[in-house]
């Protein structure tokens, strides 16, 4: 977040970090507690993502299988 913080106000365009360090000053827990989660699931849905697409790119990576003895 940080980052983001940064390129916007060089920037001076609006987006969540700005968003973000306006709602800590203000103590808007709601939206912190918003911009909390939809992070968290970018960064969560991108990793999914990405573990999708090695496992098609990279052919020896194979499902966990249990053998049966």
């Amino acid at each position: 977040m940080s980052g983001a913080v940064l390129v916007e106000t060089v920037f001076s365009w609006p987006g969540l970090g700005t968003l973000a360090v306006q709602a800590i000053i203000a103590r808007d827990t709601p939206t912190i507690l918003g911009i909390l989660f939809f992070s968290s699931l970018v960064v969560v849905v991108a990793n999914l993502l990405t573990d999708m697409v090695y496992r098609i790119i990279d052919p020896r990576i194979k499902t966990a299988e249990t053998s049966e003895t």
